[in-house]
Parts: structure tokens; sequence; C-alpha cells
């Protein structure tokens, strides 16, 4: 394994020529910068006492959402996601929306930074420009401008800083306790543990040739699952699913009774896991076992619920990543995506 900063063998930079690499280590990193990116923020014209909040947004700004959604779980506050092009229709003037594109182009968060406005809602956007930051300074509503990034970056490298730069927003409407503490030292929780992280990515990589991942979690933690499988479809370039406990033991399960595909089972496992979905997910590694279904069982450790959420997603990328390489395909780039996107032509919200 190439050490964190040292030059990648030749044959290694010709697949990762857009360093996807370096924008996985660079995670630790960018949760301080995320959040305190608003620190100069104007929200006096947003400073009110909502009810409920949604996060709209797309492919990896959406879920910054979802992560966030599932750490502030046990927060009062109601919080939404939505990737669509449309709110609920319970959004109201009392709902504040964060619309996030990271390239401030995606037309479905477009279209809903519109109808927020309309509806009266609080909104804030958070994108490194486009077409929304034009919106946003017709309609002088607050914008959170991403910092620049290598242009051979992927947006879904920008889901960490959004996480961070959301979570704070929040907590300076004092929607949500604190989590200064957390944050600040989450860059010292994580940067030990790279290593060892691509260590075990590499290894798991290996296992995944040719396979197809179907990812588990409790339903907690379903946005970190749902990670890892939107960066096997993208970096990896293969199909990859992922489910939840207890409801995969209600439908899915019956499904081992005759598999019709080479699939290998990840389950990641929390602290925080509820004792009856830690025992379902023993006797669901048994099955697989019985069925002759691979499967891996990753325990998430670490000292905080934000180091475990975020050394889980770094181990994801990093696993993607490699499995890319050793599927000799390059893990920036997207080609099909950019072609659908062209091939949809231009829309007018």
């Amino acid at each position: 394994m190439p050490e964190e900063g040292s030059s990648l063998p030749e044959d290694i930079r010709k697949l990762d020529s857009y360093d996807m690499r370096g924008a996985i280590l660079e995670t630790p990193l960018l949760a301080e910068k995320g959040y305190k990116l608003v620190e100069g923020l104007d929200l006096g014209k947003t400073n009110r006492k909502y009810t409920s909040v949604i996060v709209a947004g797309m492919g990896g700004s959406s879920i910054a959402g979802l992560l966030l959604q599932s750490y502030l779980t046990n927060e009062k506050l109601r919080l939404d996601v939505v990737q669509d092009y449309s709110l609920p229709m319970w959004a109201d003037t009392n709902t504040l929306v964060m619309a996030c594109s990271f390239s401030g182009n995606t037309e479905e968060t477009i279209t809903v930074f519109k109808e927020a406005r309309r509806r009266g809602c609080g909104v804030i956007a958070i994108s490194k420009g486009g077409k929304l930051e034009e919106y946003t300074k017709v309609s002088r509503t607050p914008i959170v401008i991403l910092p620049p990034t290598p242009p051979r970056y992927q947006p879904r490298t920008g889901m960490t800083t959004q996480f961070f730069a959301m979570l704070r927003i929040l907590e300076r409407l004092r929607l949500v306790e604190s989590r200064a503490k957390e944050v600040f030292r989450l860059k010292d929780d994580l940067k030990p543990q790279l290593q060892i992280l691509e260590r075990n990515a590499m290894a798991l990589s290996e296992k995944l040739i040719y396979k197809t991942p179907i990812i588990y979690t409790s339903k907690r933690f379903e946005a970190v699952g749902y990670r890892w499988k939107c960066q096997f479809n993208e970096n990896s370039k293969i199909m990859a699913f992922n489910n939840v406990f207890s409801e995969m033991n209600h439908n899915e399960l019956e499904g081992f009774e005759n598999p019709r595909g080479n699939y290998h089972s990840i389950i990641l496992r929390f602290d925080e896991d509820h004792r009856r979905i830690q025992r379902r997910m023993s006797l669901v590694k048994e099955i697989m076992l019985k069925k002759g279904i691979s499967d891996t069982e990753i325990g998430i450790r670490g000292p905080s619920l934000l180091s475990k959420m975020f050394s889980a997603i770094i181990l994801g990328d990093l696993t993607s990543y490699h499995l890319a390489l050793r599927l000799k395909a390059e893990p920036s780039l997207v080609y099909l995506i950019e072609d659908f996107k062209k091939r949809l032509g231009p829309y007018v919200a």
C-alpha cells in the first residue's frame, strides 16, 4: 500500500489520473473546514424558530443530508431529505430548506430552491457556484460557497464539507445542540486510522472481484450503507445494493433461498445498534453461510458517533476505489452519467 502523501506507482497513476485516492484521504481535514465555512454567513433573514428542516440535493449532496439525519436522530428537530423536483406538501414558512448542489447546476435542486422561495420557506443554498449562485444573488438568499477544489474532483468528494457546513448552520440557528468538541477532535480521531483503513479496504476489495456487494446496516445507519452502495456504483462501475435490519428479515431474507447472482454481503455493525438488531445480524450470517453466500462483517469502532460514521465512510470509499483499480476502471470518471445528462437536454425550471 502506498503511504499517505507518497507518489503512486505509474500504473496506478494512469488509472487514477484524477486523484480520487487523494480526495478520500483528505476527508479528516474537510470536517473542520466545512464546519468553519459558515461562520461568516449572514443568517439574519433566515433566523427563525423553524419546526422542520429539509435538505434538498442529489447524489453526494443528498447523502450529506441523509447522514446528517442519521447523526441527529436523537434531536427533536424534524429533518427530511428531498431527492426530487418538489417539496412535500407540508413544507411552509416554518420550514428551513437547505438547497445543496456541488456544481450549482443540479436541475432538481434548483427547482426545489425556487419552489421553497415561492412558499415562503427559509432558504439557504450550499454550492460551488453555477446557476444556483446566480439565483441567490437575484433573490438575495444566503449561500455557502464551497471552497475551491481541483477541477478533477467529482461532486461526491464534496459530501463531507457539505455535511459539516449544514451541521454548523443548524447549530447557529439554535435548532440542534452544539457538536463542536466532537467535530474539532474528528481529525485527530481519523488520521491515525487511515493506513489501517486502507489496508482493510484493499483486502475487502480483493474479495469483491466479480461479486455484487450487498451492504447491510441497521436502519439508524442506512445512510452509511447507501454511501457504500453509491461509491461502488460510481467509483467501481459495478452494481451494488443496500438494505437494513430488521426490514430485510421480513422480505429480502427469503431471496437467499434461490440467489440469482454472485453476491457478497457486507454487514456493518455499530455499537449503537439495538441488541435485537445485533442478534438478527448474527443469525443472517449463519443463514448466508449455509446458502453459500460469501460475507464480511465489520465492527465499526471509535471514540464518538461522528468518528464511527466517518471511519465507516472512508473504509467504504477506499474499498470502492481499490476495487476500481482491480477492475481497471478510472474511479473518478462517470461517462454514463455525463452522457445521460447530455442526452436529457436542458431543463427550464
